[in-house]
């Protein structure tokens, strides 16, 4: 037969010693019944032995006719009742602040425990009270004869017993409503607490995206306000340092200066920046320069000028009327921004702006007849074939008033006021050639890309022929305004900085006046 191990021995050892204690655990209050029975039944055996009365001596001596000792045990019986009464809610007690210091027990319900009488389930301490009063207070109603208790003393009793069990029965008869509202209370708070926190961790969540995608939106923020910075900086630098001098008094606003260099000094601290607290700061100093610079953009007296000079023209009103004129010059090409040029500056033609392959003679003969001293000195040989073939072939060329001089100048009754009056209507004729030409360069695809950052509404966009007319109109105009002329011949050569550039006007106009 094999031998136990130790461990084994050892393990069947705990096992025992476990299942004993178990057992005196289960036996612990019988046990302590029998041996309280056995106390009470020794001590009565001693004072027999010692020749004490026994018990029934006792009751004998309380039942004999007379005898005045049966109040005084049921008074004493009630005092034990008492006693006893008071024990059971001492163990009580004892049990509920066992299960308090079980540390199972949540913090919620601690807080509810602290609320209660000795910290009992609800209603413990009202069921005690109503079991002494009817333990005690029905035997005195049944025994009050032989007691000897007056009417009024079982009246008194009566009335007590009566009230408390009125008053507990009634109680818990609406007690089951009571707890109901109380549990839907409890659930009701439970969950506005649930909701509350939810909300909170939600708020936390939103906050926290948020910041993610502000982060994240961060240097594409930087980027725009760096560009913004640097095309207003770069158009208030050219106005005040290349123009300013030549500007009328006042037309520069005051602070112009100090908010260029505000800016300057903002768009050099955004530099190399990309996330962060830093990062912020300086987006958020570049910003409040990029407004202060706006506030004060030289580019804006300079067009209100431009306005001022131009009638209304168009449904987008003088500022528009500029912004067209201003914004057609930025969408032209080479030859096309030379003549938009000469034509709103009313300047002297220089024969690289005429090509005599766009105009036809037809074409020719046609402006002739707005040129009066032209059409008044040819009109006995316009008819020949080959004239205004031969006539633009002669005016595009540099010495082109000596040419036709040496042609015609032999005769003086073509121009009596001799070359003068010939170059005269040289140029006179070379305007209107101009002109002719110009006036095709202005198409409505041009018109509607030059005003595009001006969000236009539909059907508010000029005809060609509005905007030829104010092209015309700005070559003409401010002649008795020299001041506001000098400002709008201004904005003409800034348009032609801001093309080297590639920086368009329009643009910033729509930026500095909305």
């Amino acid at each position: 037969m094999p031998q136990a191990t130790p461990a084994e021995n050892s393990t069947g050892t705990t096992a025992g010693r476990s299942i004993a204690l178990e057992l005196l655990h289960i036996m612990r209050l019988p046990l302590r019944i029998l041996l309280t029975g056995a106390a009470i039944a020794a001590v009565l055996g001693a004072g027999v032995a010692l020749g004490l009365p026994g018990p029934e001596a006792l009751f004998a001596a309380f039942a004999a006719p007379g005898a005045t000792g049966l109040p005084a045990l049921i008074g004493m019986m009630i005092f034990l009742i008492g006693i006893g009464f008071a024990a059971f809610l001492w163990w009580l007690a004892a049990r509920s602040f066992a299960l308090v210091a079980n540390p199972a027990i949540g913090p919620e319900r601690l807080a509810g425990l602290r609320d209660l009488p000795l910290a009992l389930p609800e209603g413990t301490v009202r069921a005690l009270l109503a079991l002494i009063v009817g333990v005690i207070g029905l035997p005195l109603l049944l025994f009050s004869k032989t007691l000897g208790l007056t009417d009024a003393i079982a009246g008194y009793v009566n009335g007590i017993v009566t009230g408390v069990f009125g008053f507990y029965f009634g109680t818990r008869s609406t007690g089951a409503d009571a707890q109901i509202a109380r549990r839907a209370t409890e659930q009701l708070t439970e969950r506005e607490r649930a909701t509350g926190a939810l909300a909170a961790e939600a708020e936390a969540l939103r906050q926290k995206a948020e910041g993610a995608a502000r982060d994240a939106a961060l240097p594409g923020r930087i980027e725009a306000t760096r560009g913004s910075l640097a095309r207003h900086i770069e158009v208030a630098g050219i106005i005040l340092d290349d123009f300013g001098p030549l500007l009328p008094k006042g037309m520069i606003p005051e602070g112009a200066a100090q908010a260029l260099s505000t800016a300057r000094d903002a768009a050099a601290a955004l530099q190399g920046q990309k996330t962060g607290p830093e990062a912020e700061h300086a987006l958020k100093t570049a910003t409040d320069a990029l407004a202060g610079l706006i506030g004060v953009q030289p580019l804006a007296p300079l067009l209100r000028a431009a306005a001022s000079l131009l009638p209304a023209g168009t449904a987008l009103g003088p500022i528009g009327a500029a912004a067209t004129v201003i914004g057609l010059g930025w969408q032209f090409g080479a030859a096309e921004y030379q003549r938009w040029r000469a034509r709103v500056l009313a300047a002297p033609f220089a024969p690289q702006l005429f090509d005599a392959g766009l105009i036809t003679p037809s074409s020719a003969e046609l402006r002739m007849e707005s040129c009066p001293i032209f059409a008044r000195a040819f009109k006995d040989v316009k008819a020949r074939p080959g004239f205004f073939a031969d006539l633009l072939s002669k005016i595009g060329q540099d010495d082109a008033g000596a040419r036709l001089w040496a042609e015609y100048g032999a005769d003086a009754t073509r121009f009596p006021g001799g070359q003068a009056e010939l170059e005269a209507g040289l140029e006179e004729f070379r305007a209107a050639l101009l002109a002719d030409l110009a006036a095709r360069d202005a198409t409505p695809e041009k018109i509607a890309a030059a005003l595009a950052p001006l969000s236009p509404a539909p059907g508010t966009l000029p005809s060609t022929d509005q905007v030829n007319r104010l092209m015309d109109q700005a070559g003409k105009a401010g002649e008795d305004k020299p001041e506001v002329r000098a400002a709008f011949e201004a904005l003409v050569m800034l348009t032609g900085h801001l093309r080297d550039r590639k920086l368009d006007p329009v643009g910033l106009m729509a930026e500095v006046m909305p």
